[in-house]
């Protein structure tokens, strides 16, 4: 018991890929130090996207599940809370799906090839001008799918290519996505600053 103590408590500094190869091995008591670094995060990245409660915490739950039965299916090739970020945005977006809370009608990234400098300046641009509280409210008027895109790009710092990857569509339209919210957000500053 003292052993198992002593052991769990140095696992606690091993790295995740360290401790997944070890639940594979068989060490499952290993699977509730992976639970302890991620099960918060999952809730709340849950919560920020349905803003429900209970809703949050049954997905959390079922994710959480997900990501320990298909722990073997995680390789290594980039970091394990990325990929529990992915999991946990495509289960989320399912659900949405399914709730018809979310869209996705077909897109068009030919209209948005000219992504470069003004794409750049305008993202700057709104950024810079909307402090930490005025953007949360506006946040709130933007749409779910609007407000999912620019928390993985800004909150979560992902990048366009893993924003791709974890929504299943192209890099262009990701690229579209963002410009689009970006330009409603904008809109959403413009009209509370011309209320002030």
């Amino acid at each position: 018991m003292i052993l198992q103590k002593v052991e769990k408590a140095t696992a606690k500094d091993w790295s995740d890929w360290d401790i997944i190869q070890k639940v594979l091995q068989g060490e499952k008591q290993l699977l509730e130090i992976l639970y302890e670094r991620y099960a918060d995060k999952v809730f709340y990245k849950c919560l920020s996207i349905t803003k429900d409660r209970d809703v949050a915490k049954d997905l959390s739950h079922d994710i959480i599940i997900k990501i320990f039965m298909n722990l073997a299916k995680f390789k290594g090739t980039s970091d394990f809370s990325f990929w529990v970020k992915s999991i946990t945005y495509n289960y989320c977006m399912d659900y949405l799906k399914k709730k018809k809370r979310l869209k996705f009608g077909q897109l068009d990234a030919s209209d948005y090839d000219q992504v470069a400098a003004d794409e750049i300046e305008l993202e700057n641009k709104v950024l810079k001008e909307i402090q930490l509280n005025q953007l949360e409210l506006l946040l709130k008027e933007l749409k779910g799918d609007d407000k999912m895109i620019l928390l993985m790009r800004y909150q979560d710092s992902m990048s366009v290519r893993q924003i791709a990857q974890t929504l299943k569509i192209s890099e262009s339209a990701v690229k579209m996505r963002l410009r689009r919210s970006r330009d409603r957000l904008a809109e959403l500053l413009k009209n509370a600053q011309d209320e002030e």
